[in-house]
């Protein structure tokens, strides 16, 4: 296993999740979390973006972390790599919330959700490498 690839790769997949993530949420979903907001009495820019985007690398880190430890087993390349990106957004998911958010919002994100982690494991995955044996 190749930690320092799967780093490189982690990152450009969380950055690719912190993107995508941006939209989902920032475009796709803005008018139901505006109506979260507001619910909840929320202030504007309480500076989360930091949490996002370190949420973000975790999961662009774990989705190449997932392919490294398949790879072996369903060879390389980008099904193993969507594969990857499926498992870390069913283990993510799984912290969501549903009934704090309703169904309708926890299902809306869960789908847009989807692309993202995968597009991001499968960028992140082409860049890995296993170590050469000496």
């Amino acid at each position: 296993m190749n930690i320092q690839r799967i780093i490189i790769g982690g990152v450009v997949a969380g950055i690719i999740c912190f993107v995508g993530d941006g939209i989902v949420h920032g475009i796709l979903l803005t008018s139901m979390w505006q109506q979260i907001a507001a619910t909840l009495n929320l202030p504007k820019g309480d500076g989360s973006m930091v949490w996002f985007s370190l949420y973000d690398l975790v999961k662009g880190v774990a989705s190449v972390l997932v392919y490294a430890l398949i790879r072996p087993r369903l060879g390389p390349g980008p099904r193993t790599a969507a594969i990857a990106g499926l498992i870390t957004w069913g283990l993510c998911i799984g912290l969501l919330p549903i009934h704090f958010f309703g169904r309708k919002f926890a299902l809306l994100w869960s789908i847009y959700g989807l692309f993202p982690v995968v597009i991001g494991a499968v960028a992140g995955s082409a860049l890995y490498r296993e170590e050469a044996k000496a």
